[in-house]
Parts: C-alpha cells; sequence; structure tokens
C-alpha cells in the first residue's frame, strides 16, 4: 500500500512565540515542521532538511530574511523551492528586496495561523501546477525532438511571438534569429515564396489555415523535406489574434516515398522506367483523345540476351540494355524534331519491360505505317552506329508493334502484345506487327495444358492398338499402343499436339505409367479370350526415362496382371536415349533384368548410330517412314532399305517396318526380306473392342491367301528382279 510522504516545513523567525505559533499551526495541518532562530540556521540546516516550504522572517540577526533567501536559492534543488516571506514592516523596499532576492510570495508578520496555513497551501499547489506545467513543456519539446515538429507563434503582422528550440534546428539557424516569419520565407524556393506570403496573409485575416510541403536546402547542402502548417488563434481581442505555425521535418518520409516509387516504376538495375511506368503511361494516353493517325507500344529486342548475361554476367548484359536504350532515346528524339512521335516528350520514354528488352509508346499523326517507318529508321541507326563504334560488343536487336485499336486498351495486355510480336521478329533489324493468330495458339495450348492435367483421373484419354504381322505368316506378333484424346471443347486433338505439351510440362510420366497400365490390363484380356501369345507394345520419351517409377510401374503392371515380362515391349527413339544417356542405360538395364521387351524406334531418321544400337541388345528395330518412299521405284531407296534389313537380321534384331500402306510395298518388304510390317494396309489403329473383332474376323490371314500363290510361284522361278536387287544390295 502507498504511504504518503509528508510535507516538509522549514521555518526561521527570531521572535520564539511568533514562532511557535506558526510551527503549532502548521504541524496541526499535518506538515512536518523545522525551526531556526535565525537565517543563518535555516541555510546551514536546508541540506539536511530538504524542505517542501520555507518561511522566513525578514528581520532577524546574524543574516536577514532576504540573505537568507538568496543563499538558498543558490543551493541545488531550491530553484523551484516556494519561499515566502514574513514581516512587519509594511514598506515596499522591503517587499521589492524579497522578491529580488527570490521569494515566491509575501505576507505581513502576525498573519492568522489559520491563513498562514492557506498561504502554505497555496504555495504547494502552485509549486505542483509548475511542476506540471514544466512536465508538459518537457514531454512536449520531447515529442516534437522525436517527431522532428517545431512550433512557431507569430503575430498577425509577422513579428515573433515565441519560437520552440526545435524549429530552430529544422532549420538550421539560431532560433533568435526568426525574428519574422519573412526569415522562414526567404529559405524557400523563390519560385513559392510569393504563394507562401499571400497564404500567409489570407490566413492572418481569418479566410483559413494553410498548408505546404516545401524542399529547403539547409547551409550546410542538405536538403530537407518540411510540410507546414499554419492558423490563426483567436485570444479574446484583435490584438490577441496569433498564428500558429508548425513545421514538420519530413525527409526520411519522403526519401522512403521516393525510395517506393523508384522500386515500383524503375528498373532497380538499370534505373530505366520498367514495365509498371509504360503501363500508367498507356492508361495516361488512352484518357486523351487521340485524334487521327495511330498510337502503338514498340518492344526492342536484345537478341541472344541470355547467352550475354551467361557468359558476360547479369550486371553487363543490363548495362547493354541500358545503353540500347540511350541510343534508342536519342534516335527518337531527333526523329521527334521533325514531327511529333513520342507520346509525351517530357515523360522517360524508353521503359525496360523484361531481360533483354525495351518498350516505347509511340504516337504518330499520319497511321500506322509511320510508326513502322520510325521503328525502322531506330533500327537502321542504331545498327549503322554499331559498325562505327569501339565498344566492346554491339548485340543485334528487333522490335515488335502492338497498335491501339478503336477499344479503350488495357495497358497490360498491350505490352503483353508487343513483346509477342518482337518475338517473332527473330532476324536483326526486322520490325513485326501484333497478330492475335498467334495470341489464340498460345490461349489454345494454355487450355490444352491446364485439360491435359487431370485428364488421367478423368478417364478423357483412350488407347487405340496398331496391329504388327510377321510377313512369313502373317500371323499376329503384336499390337502397338496409341493414345488419343477428345477434349470437350476442341474436339479430337491431334496426338503430336498434346503429347508434345504434355513432354514439355512433365504430364507425360503419368500418361505413360497410365498407358503401360492399361495396355498390360487389355493384353491380359485378349491372351486369356484367344490363347495367342502377343506382346504389346508401348512408347517412352525421354523425359519418361527420367521418371524414376517408370521402372517399378512396368513391374507393378505385369505382376498386378500376371503377365510375363515378354508380354511387354518397351519402344524408345535414340533421340531419347541421345538426350537421357544415363538414364536410358539405367533403365534398360533394370528392364532387361526384368525380361521386358526392348525396341528401336525411328531408325533412320537421322539420328541413327550403330553405335547405340551395338550398346543395347534390342528386340526389334523399327524403320522410319522415310524409308520407304519411292521403294518400289527408286534401286537406291530399295538398296537402303534392303541394307538396312541386313544388318538387323545379322545382328539378330526383329526389323519392324511401318506405314504399309499398299499391297506394293508389303510385296517390296517380303522380298527384302523384313521380318514384322504395320500400316493401314495391314489394319488401322482400333478401339479394343474394334480390334476384338478384327480377331474374329481372322486378322490378317486375309493377306496371307492372296500370296499363297505368289509364293508358289517363285519357288520355280529362277533369278528375278527382286534377286538383282539382293544381290546388287549384298555387293
Amino acid at each position: 500500500m502507498n504511504q504518503t510522504v509528508p510535507t516538509t516545513i522549514l521555518i526561521a523567525d527570531d521572535d520564539p512565540s511568533h514562532l511557535m505559533l506558526a510551527e503549532a499551526a502548521l504541524a496541526g495541518a499535518g506538515f512536518v515542521v523545522h525551526t531556526a532562530s535565525d537565517g543563518q540556521e535555516a541555510v546551514e540546516r536546508f541540506p539536511d532538511v530538504k524542505p517542501d516550504v520555507v518561511v522566513l522572517d525578514v528581520m532577524m540577526p546574524r543574516m536577514t530574511g532576504i540573505e537568507a533567501c538568496r543563499e538558498i536559492r543558490r543551493l541545488a534543488g531550491s530553484r523551484f523551492l516556494p519561499i515566502l516571506m514574513l514581516t512587519s514592516r509594511n514598506d515596499l523596499p522591503a517587499i521589492s528586496d524579497a522578491f529580488a532576492a527570490g521569494a515566491s510570495d509575501f505576507a505581513q508578520k502576525g498573519l492568522n495561523p489559520r491563513l498562514l496555513v492557506e498561504r502554505v497551501r497555496f504555495l504547494l499547489r502552485e509549486r505542483e501546477l509548475r511542476e506540471e506545467l514544466r512536465a508538459s513543456r518537457s514531454k512536449l519539446l520531447l515529442a516534437q525532438s522525436i517527431a522532428r515538429v517545431g512550433h512557431w507563434e507569430v503575430a498577425i503582422d509577422g513579428t515573433t511571438l515565441h519560437v520552440s528550440p526545435m524549429l530552430g534546428q529544422l532549420l538550421g539557424v539560431d532560433e533568435n534569429a526568426l525574428a519574422r516569419y519573412e526569415d522562414f520565407v526567404a529559405l524557400l524556393d523563390p519560385a513559392e515564396q510569393d504563394t507562401v506570403r499571400q497564404a500567409f496573409v489570407t490566413c492572418a485575416t481569418g479566410n483559413g489555415r494553410f498548408g505546404f510541403d516545401h524542399l529547403i536546402t539547409l547551409p550546410g547542402g542538405k536538403v530537407i523535406c518540411l510540410h507546414q502548417e499554419a492558423e490563426l488563434v483567436d485570444g479574446g481581442g484583435p490584438d490577441a489574434r496569433a498564428m500558429i505555425v508548425t513545421l514538420q521535418d519530413l525527409t526520411r518520409l519522403h526519401d522512403a516515398e521516393e525510395t517506393v516509387r523508384l522500386l515500383s516504376y524503375f528498373d532497380v538495375v538499370t534505373k530505366l522506367p520498367n514495365r509498371r511506368h509504360l503501363a500508367e503511361q498507356l492508361e495516361q494516353a488512352s484518357a486523351e483523345p487521340a485524334g487521327t493517325g495511330a498510337t502503338g507500344v514498340v518492344t526492342f529486342r536484345v537478341h541472344t540476351f541470355d547467352r550475354i548475361a551467361q557468359v558476360q554476367g547479369q550486371d553487363y548484359a543490363s548495362r547493354l540494355v541500358k545503353q540500347v536504350a540511350q541510343r534508342i532515346e536519342a534516335e527518337l528524339g531527333r526523329i521527334a524534331q521533325g514531327g511529333t512521335i513520342l507520346w509525351r516528350a517530357d515523360l522517360p520514354s524508353v521503359c525496360r519491360t523484361a531481360d533483354g528488352e525495351v518498350s516505347v509508346l509511340l504516337r504518330s499523326r499520319i497511321n500506322a505505317d509511320h510508326i513502322a517507318t520510325v521503328v525502322h529508321a531506330v533500327l537502321e541507326a542504331i545498327a549503322a552506329e554499331a559498325a562505327q563504334t569501339a565498344d566492346e560488343y554491339v548485340p543485334a536487336i528487333s522490335a515488335g508493334v502492338a497498335l491501339v485499336d478503336g477499344n479503350a486498351p488495357v495497358a497490360e495486355q498491350l505490352v503483353a502484345n508487343a513483346h509477342a510480336a518482337a518475338e517473332l521478329a527473330t532476324s536483326p533489324r526486322s520490325c513485326s506487327f501484333y497478330s492475335p493468330l498467334p495470341q489464340a495458339q498460345m490461349r489454345r495450348r494454355l487450355l490444352i495444358e491446364s485439360s491435359l492435367r487431370g485428364a488421367v483421373e478423368r478417364r478423357e484419354l483412350q488407347l487405340v492398338y496398331q496391329p504388327r504381322v510377321t510377313l512369313d505368316t502373317f500371323d499376329l506378333a503384336g499390337v502397338e499402343c496409341l493414345v488419343r484424346w477428345d477434349h470437350e471443347q476442341f474436339g479430337s486433338i491431334r496426338p503430336e499436339e498434346f503429347i508434345a505439351i504434355a513432354g514439355e510440362t512433365g504430364i507425360i510420366e503419368d500418361i505413360g505409367r497410365w498407358m503401360i497400365d492399361e495396355a498390360c490390363r487389355t493384353l491380359a484380356v485378349w491372351r486369356e479370350r484367344y490363347e495367342r501369345r502377343f506382346f504389346v507394345a508401348t512408347s517412352v520419351t525421354a523425359r519418361q526415362l527420367r521418371d524414376p517409377r517408370l521402372v517399378q510401374a512396368v513391374h507393378n503392371a505385369l505382376q498386378n496382371y500376371h503377365l510375363p515380362a515378354d508380354a511387354l515391349q518397351v519402344e524408345l527413339s535414340e533421340t531419347s536415349m541421345i538426350d537421357a544417356p544415363e538414364a536410358a542405360h539405367s533403365v534398360l538395364k533394370q528392364m532387361r533384368k526384368e525380361g521386358v521387351r526392348i525396341g528401336l524406334d525411328g531408325f533412320g531418321t537421322g539420328h541413327s548410330s550403330l553405335g547405340v544400337i551395338r550398346q543395347v541388345p534390342f528386340d526389334s528395330m523399327k524403320l522410319d517412314r522415310s524409308l520407304m518412299a519411292d521403294l518400289y521405284t527408286d534401286p537406291w531407296s530399295q538398296g537402303v532399305t534392303a541394307a538396312v534389313l541386313a544388318m538387323a537380321r545379322a545382328m539378330r534384331i526383329r526389323s519392324v517396318i511401318d506405314g504399309v500402306d499398299d499391297a506394293a510395298t508389303l510385296e517390296m518388304l517380303r522380298a527384302l526380306g523384313c521380318d514384322e510390317v504395320q500400316g493401314l494396309h495391314v489394319a488401322p489403329p482400333m478401339k479394343a473392342r474394334e480390334l476384338e473383332e478384327w480377331f474374329e474376323r481372322g486378322g490378317a490371314r486375309h493377306l496371307a491367301r492372296k500370296f499363297d500363290t505368289m509364293i508358289a510361284r517363285e519357288l520355280d522361278l529362277e533369278d528375278g528382279p527382286i534377286d538383282d536387287v539382293m544381290k546388287w544390295a549384298s555387293g
């Protein structure tokens, strides 16, 4: 529990009776009273007693009350101490001397003791108020120091009434030097001085407060941002009115806002205006009447920017972009002198909108062809300057243009359109105009990619199967699985299109595992129903070879459907092995160990390498369709195909040819010694139910019957044209 500290009073009087009466009255009021018989004793006891109030008789021996008052004021802790002087003398000189010595109040000796108590209480209350005022003033000054705020009281004629210390610190001058408001106005920019003077007069005449932001250069050269607020305060009469002016230092806030603005509207590295800056220019331009002519965004693209950044570093590449921007801006400024082409000459024009790209908003008074002419002129001028410069490296640049049509443009979309047009301008110094067709293709691609991500789960994909038959007996050797997709919006999508997208996005891994599982499931049903031991083949890409779950997916599918390992054939192209050599060899090694058949797809596409064939023990090798061109009309084509088939036989690899679409090709391949074929002449790709019906109709046996007579006749023939070809191919 808090206890109130009693108030201590020190009384000095040489009259014992008066001293006793005063002591009794004050003690009875609850004060702790200490007494002294003269001024000297009072001064000596003061440090020990530390009184809250001192009461002194004016006339005392050894040291008068006035002298004692003066001495006490010199002691520490007595500056704001209440001192009451008592005297029987009623002359003004004694009163004046007492106040001059530091007395707080004056009373006649012999005062009613009760009145003496009230006078002491009054002095104590006054002391408390003064202390509260001092504390408030200290807090105000501290708050002003923290907030960097200074206040100023100015008479309506502009003369200074009071200046806070902080105001002088803000302005970097002595506060006493601010005798008039005009002394502050003189520190402002000359362009705003008259405006501030007029605002002061308006406010001083009672017509409203005012506020301004100022940039002031201090004597040391530092620039600060000050906010000024002023208001007229009426004290109750015409002579009591005054202006209260406050100044706040907003330099830190101003610097922070400027930093945010730079980060928002300017590229951090090159300090060029950025994409957002250009977008706001577009919004402003769209709000103004364009009149006749054309308006558009031009994007200049630095060729091989990524390669430059990789070799020379990102900082070097960014400096290069800045140099290109400066050259473009200089050339546009030169062209604009003959007729306006820049939208606003007073605004930053060339903006960095992407890595290796800068863009500018142009407005021609003529037409779109004029914009194209200007862009070509800029490209040619920079190329000519590059031929003469001694710079370490001058990149090639091209441009793309996106025009504003009759509708209100969406700024970001227009910038994106210009970027898309620049991507189409692949040749140095070329210029391409934006067309919505590539954008429509891009939107289609994005929609396909989005839909493809859930196509397996939604069961939108389906497999079709194309039979592969042996050429000697036309028996079914296996079926190749192909995936098809009917999209609810785009209809039937070509496999080449969505498989390419799936490969780029990684979705092919999910599709590939699903194809293996679905193919094995269906094959298990067929092998049991028809009691035929054929295999199912599915292709894998380089991306799938890197999938760590591929081998396990193959193993699970064979186990789940109780199939022997050789019932599944995995086919891959040489391109896949080149793109992922380590993954390909690891996967093929594991599958070989499992017993899965391995097939080489697309041999003869330009990537063929005998070294690759030697490294991997393939079960089959499918020749590319290009080897079938002019097969039965060109001896050279026949010879190449025959040589490849002979090589396959020598390496004990089953040869397969796809694309057999007519009887003549089939006859030629049979004569050349191909092992297996597939194509439209044998059977087209079919759904599972359609393939079952094909089985039930006898499969490809009808082709065998067509060759029965031919086979018998060939046994009786001597050397014929086909034999000549085979002999020629064998050397």
